[in-house]
């Protein structure tokens, strides 16, 4: 059976920087995969390969079996960790904007602001907005013509416990309804209710990969995620000590 997305021999360079080296994994349509790391792991630009915002120097990624092409980017909502949006326009304005970006009409947009809780500050310029309402609207525009996979960059950032276990509700909703989700975060007790798999990196290298339950067996930690990836880590640090 073909998977869903396929990634094979994923390699980005920036000069003498390897920013991800010879990464392979693949997934299965509904998949909810947490992508762990420390910051400079490779996770953004593992997303930004994904998009087709980063050209990889070597490698590629499939989705059920072919290359990704426009017409299958747009099915694909993005929250990166750092939203760029019209300061001087209303939430509504960017909304409506970047939702006709995607071809998808003002309802829709009005639609998914009220569902995340930004209906009642609609008209509010957006250079007044909070880290987390700004976090609220980068995900309404990317629930937007119900994307068949959100591809999420630390989306739990600057969230008060009350928008955060609403933002859980919403992502359960979207894996309810099909979605396959990439969630990379530092907040491992925020995604550890979601995910089905997850993805360690370490310093550009893919360390870990599998189902939870594979690498709980695998680690023999069966605590919470945090403990598991905290377990997958130490491990490879005494492995690079002993090969050194």
């Amino acid at each position: 059976m073909t998977p869903y997305l396929q990634i094979s021999g994923l390699t980005k360079r920036y000069g003498s920087i390897v920013a991800l080296r010879d990464v392979d994994f693949s997934i299965e349509q509904g998949s909810v995969l947490a992508v762990l790391g420390p910051n400079g792991a490779g996770k953004s630009t593992l997303f930004g390969c994904l998009l087709g915002l980063t050209r990889a120097t070597s490698g590629q990624i499939l989705k059920r079996g072919a290359a990704i092409t426009d017409s299958d980017l747009v099915r694909v909502g993005y929250v990166p960790e750092r939203i760029s949006l019209y300061p001087q326009r209303s939430v509504s304005d960017n909304a409506a904007f970047f939702a006709a970006l995607r071809g998808q009409p003002v309802a829709c947009a009005e639609l998914e602001l009220e569902r995340v809780g930004l209906g009642t500050v609609r008209e509010r310029k957006v250079r007044q907005l909070s880290k987390g309402m700004l976090q609220r609207l980068g995900l309404a525009i990317a629930l937007c013509g119900k994307p068949e996979l959100l591809v999420l960059d630390e989306p739990f950032n600057g969230l008060d416990p009350a928008l955060l276990e609403s933002l859980q509700a919403i992502l359960e909703e979207e894996h309810g309804r099909g979605a396959t989700l990439l969630i990379s975060t530092h907040t491992m007790s925020a995604v550890e209710p979601l995910a089905t798999h997850a993805a360690v990196l370490l310093q550009g290298s893919l360390t870990a990969f599998g189902t939870i339950e594979q690498l709980r067996q695998e680690t023999g930690s069966y605590g919470s995620l945090e403990s598991m990836y905290n377990q997958i880590a130490r491990t490879c640090r005494r492995t690079e000590e002993v090969l050194q």
